[in-house]
């Protein structure tokens, strides 16, 4: 007999069940879902540079771009104000220069539960968000800021889950298996790249995300040296690493994406060169070094109490490959079976 699993979710009806612990598609703690074939990162899908000035103001969907209002032939968005991505995907903001705004954005997820999320704008820094929306209401701007300040808002490619996930087995695209655990890619600089500056880069074994650094001295450096992470020739923004005048060989140290994690400089494709690129202050020195490469971006479900600045409480992924309305996406993972809707949302 075949199994029935739940396929219509009412917008206006919260299907929000605490502390579930049963659903007829999650087997042996573990549950396979298809994610279809969501449409392509929208970075102003929603809005696009809509004024955020001085005084506070709130949007509704009488002020949503073409693509979300319904009247756009965008694959995918064709019902008003609601994202394409079976359970909801998570949104992007992008200011002018100089916007320091705080904006909430608030609507409901793929059960109808009503959800909130918090952007700090920080000039024209992308932000992105940690909640996977499948209906967006209203955009509150408060009322710091200067008069001519604009934002975008728009989507990413990066997807919810149905049940509280805990940790990925197996992922694929388009029925092709991909890896799903982190890879360590090591650069080796010398002595005379060190000390020159020199980039030294190496094919990425994956597609992915740069999310990590960690080095190792070689020789004893006589001056400080800054070596940041680099996809080609580009920085990947807000990772580096400061190896410090006179660290000993077999000095440690290590940096984590905080201010571009999710996309844009630190995507890299499968062979793509990444690599280390140091700073042409003269040291002598050398050094290794390990980039964290991962090719699937997982955030489990939220174990905390759920607020308007935590990560969505079933959990995340960043697809591998960029969503472009014809590639399907299938995950399988482990759930909290004592609580397979996670936490309410805030």
């Amino acid at each position: 007999m075949s199994k029935v699993l739940a396929d219509y979710y009412p917008r206006n009806i919260s299907q929000y069940t605490p502390l579930m612990e049963f659903a007829a598609d999650v087997v042996d703690g573990k549950h396979l879902v298809n994610l279809g074939a969501p449409s392509t990162a929208d970075p102003n899908g929603i809005m696009n540079q809509f004024a955020c000035g001085a005084t506070a103001a709130t949007f509704t969907s009488a002020n949503w771009a073409t693509t979300f209002d319904g009247s756009s032939t965008h694959v995918g968005e064709s019902v008003a104000g609601t994202l394409n991505g079976k359970f909801g995907r998570c949104l992007q903001l992008v200011s002018s220069a100089g916007a320091d705004h705080t904006i909430t954005v608030t609507g409901r997820d793929y059960l109808g539960q009503i959800m909130s999320e918090v952007f700090t704008l920080v000039n024209t820094v992308p932000q992105y968000g940690n909640k996977a929306f499948k209906y967006v209401d209203t955009v509150a701007v408060d009322a710091g800021g200067q008069a001519g300040d604009t934002t975008d808002i728009g989507w990413t490619d990066r997807m919810g889950l149905p049940y509280k996930a805990e940790k990925i087995i197996a992922y694929t695209e388009d029925d092709v298996s991909f890896p799903v655990d982190s890879v360590q890619v090591t650069v080796e600089v010398d002595a005379v790249r060190f000390a020159a500056g020199t980039d030294v880069v190496v094919p990425s074994p994956v597609a992915g995300q740069i999310t990590a650094v960690r080095s190792v001295v070689t020789t004893a450096t006589t001056g400080a040296s800054t070596a940041t992470v680099v996809v080609g020739s580009t920085d990947v923004l807000g990772l580096s690493i400061v190896i410090a005048t006179g660290a000993g060989v077999a000095v440690q140290d290590s940096d984590t994406a905080t201010t571009d994690n999710d996309q844009a400089t630190s995507r890299v494709d499968k062979f793509e060169a990444i690599g280390i690129s140091p700073d042409a202050t003269p040291s002598a020195g050398a050094a290794n070094y390990m980039i964290t490469v991962e090719p699937l971006t997982f955030v489990a479900g939220d174990e905390t109490t759920a607020t308007t600045s935590t990560t969505d409480t079933r959990g995340t992924i960043l697809v591998t490959t960029p969503c472009d309305a014809s590639i399907e996406y299938e995950v399988y993972y482990t759930c909290d079976t004592a609580n397979l809707h996670g936490l309410a949302q805030a």
